[in-house]
């Protein structure tokens, strides 16, 4: 998770740098984080992305285009999409929501 958080507002963080950075092999990678989680290498790094997106939405600090980039998302657009997918709702709509 550290490595994640650490790299995340990195647009070219992937799983071969995970798996790098941790000392194994990628195939490893996979079924560990797999099993561990339920999701590919992929979506994981995602979510975790998603996640931090999420608590600076509530933050009301940056404006939804600033947290697409600082949580590594290099269109925006796309951002919104996958965010909408994990959380049900807009970015938008989640940072103002009680």
């Amino acid at each position: 998770m550290g490595i994640i958080e650490k790299n995340f507002a990195e647009p070219e963080f992937s799983v071969n740098s995970l798996a790098s950075d941790l000392g194994m092999s990628t195939p490893i990678l996979y079924k560990k984080i797999k099993v561990l989680t339920g999701l590919t290498v992929n979506n994981f790094i995602k979510s975790v992305r998603l996640k931090r997106a999420a608590q600076l939405l509530r933050q009301n600090v940056y404006t939804v285009y600033e947290i697409a980039y600082i949580v590594g998302f290099n269109d925006p657009k796309y951002f919104s999409k996958e965010f909408v997918k994990q959380f049900g709702r807009t970015p938008s709509d989640y940072a103002f929501e009680e």
